[in-house]
């Protein structure tokens, strides 16, 4: 989760570095009030807890879509190179039992993420 501002000049998201799942948390951490400048236009934004909002990081999206990829790989691989029907059906299994931890661990971020977004400080 990536918790970010938005410029007041340029709309750029400015990102912050803090780990916290809450608003709660968070005020905890930096306290009333966090001021960032903008990368892209040099302005100093200052924020409150409630103006900053929380996003899925890059690195979760491009893996949601790498256990895919993988999934289509290893299901073809598997029927051209395996004849045996039965090492097949252990690694579809086997993907399939990985690829839903995978999905709900995801699925657990973007519900901190919509927690996080709907509370207020």
């Amino acid at each position: 989760m990536i918790v970010y501002g938005v410029c007041k000049s340029c709309h750029n998201h400015l990102s912050l570095n803090v780990l916290a799942g809450t608003r709660t948390e968070l005020s905890k951490q930096i306290g009333v009030s966090i001021s960032k400048k903008c990368n892209r236009c040099g302005v100093t934004n200052t924020f409150t807890i409630n103006q900053l909002k929380a996003k899925l990081s890059k690195r979760i999206r491009h893996a949601v879509f790498e256990v895919a990829i993988v999934g289509v790989v290893v299901l073809f691989a598997s029927c051209y190179f395996i004849s045996d029907i039965t090492y097949i059906a252990l690694i579809i299994a086997l993907y399939i039992a990985l690829a839903t931890g995978y999905v709900w661990y995801t699925r657990r971020n973007f519900q901190v993420i919509d927690t996080f977004n709907r509370s207020k400080a």
